[in-house]
């Protein structure tokens, strides 16, 4: 049995909220109580040097502070707000905010991220608009109060993060093929791809741990994880719904790994409440490409949701020839294609926003944001 700390409790009414404030919505995807309560056992060696707090308010609201003493943001000593979620009152949102802020404080923080749960490894960001529109499994999903609320209690917007969902890949394909024949005779011979599968993933898990804590340790908010928390994150559950059609794995000629771009289709219709109604809720960790991609229908959307390029190889190109190579072999396997939820500033978006310039109208946006506020204000009223 797991062992838990008062700050580290999960009371029923911790669950109870969501499925009060998500009651009737199909697009909702329900948590996973057992993977939930996991997390928040001192087993979790996220626990070995950093901390948190669960705040519940009644079943109306609820927040979880993190804070990791070693992390700083552009020379600030942070802490992030998670697990988010609260019915429409402003007053209720104050006082959990407050709550929250005040022991933020109290740890040292200086500033505030968040939604942020755990670590940018795990379910982060806000969406910001399309409520009406159904999630892909990990990506934000709330009511569409959540922003102002937010507003409300004096957070603003970090940065904002895009998915565009291209709704004709025939035509995509087309757009991208002049581009596509450059791009590969150019790198011909250079790199060496081949189909990443589960097989594949797991197999080269050891060396990918390293790779991938140096690829994304430049990006925002980003807190490295042990070893044992990176299988826990990265391992089997996550291989197995990976699209092995479409996703690949680059070597350069010394059989190196270069880089990895992971896709998968959008699960979210059998996940959802919506798609569960007459029968038992399947959960998303228990997701497989092979059980489970045949029972998609129509339109099938393929996410190009993870990739990383080693540092030395960042000037090469690679990206644009992934995406090209991705958007043609998806062409039997899947109708729509969408790249999940890069930050707006990322040099990747550059072809999303050049085939949008050059007329491409088949692209559907959602957004997403991740607030922060400064805590300084609040330390300089106490003090005087």
């Amino acid at each position: 049995m797991s062992k838990l700390i008062d700050d580290l409790y999960l009371p029923e009414s911790f669950f109870q909220l969501t499925k009060k404030i998500y009651q009737g919505d199909p697009n909702w995807i329900p948590e996973n109580e057992e993977k939930i309560r996991n997390q928040f056992s001192i087993e979790n060696s996220y626990f070995d040097r950093s901390t948190a707090k669960v705040f519940v308010h009644n079943k109306e609201a609820r927040l979880v502070g993190f804070y990791n003493p070693e992390l700083s943001i552009e020379d600030e000593s942070v802490a992030y707000f998670g697990f988010w979620e609260t019915v429409n009152d402003a007053a209720i949102a104050s006082l959990l905010f407050s709550q929250f802020e005040q022991w933020a404080k109290e740890q040292g923080a200086s500033r505030v991220y968040g939604p942020i749960n755990f670590s940018t490894y795990q379910n982060n960001r806000l969406r910001i608009d399309a409520f009406e529109q159904a999630p892909f499994i990990d990506e934000p999903y709330n009511p569409s109060y959540y922003p102002e609320l937010l507003a409300g209690q004096g957070y603003d917007i970090k940065y904002k993060y895009l998915t565009g969902i291209n709704q004709n890949l025939p035509n995509l394909v087309e757009q991208l093929a002049p581009s596509f024949e450059m791009m590969k005779k150019k790198l011909d011979g250079v790199f060496h791809f081949e189909p990443l599968n589960e097989k594949v993933w797991l197999e080269n898990l050891e060396k990918l741990y390293p790779l991938v804590d140096s690829i994304f340790s430049e990006n925002f908010a980003y807190t490295p994880i042990s070893w044992e928390n990176f299988k826990a994150q990265c391992g089997e559950s996550f291989a197995k719904k990976m699209c092995p059609k479409t996703s690949m794995l680059v070597r350069d000629n010394d059989g190196e790994i270069a880089a990895f771009f992971i896709t998968y289709p959008d699960y979210g219709s059998l996940v959802n409440q919506g798609g569960q109604q007459e029968g038992e809720l399947l959960n998303s960790t228990d997701i497989s490409f092979d059980q489970h991609y045949p029972l998609l229908q129509q339109p099938r959307l393929l996410l190009a949701k993870t990739t990383g390029i080693a540092h030395k190889y960042r000037a090469y190109g690679l990206f644009p020839l992934m995406i090209m190579k991705i958007s043609s072999a998806a062409q039997t396997d899947y109708e729509h294609m969408a790249g999940a939820m890069g930050r707006e500033d990322n040099p990747s978006l550059s072809i999303y926003y050049k085939l949008v310039a050059d007329g491409n109208k088949d692209f559907v946006p959602r957004n997403y944001a991740l607030y922060t506020k400064s805590l300084i204000d609040i330390a300089g009223i106490e003090e005087q």
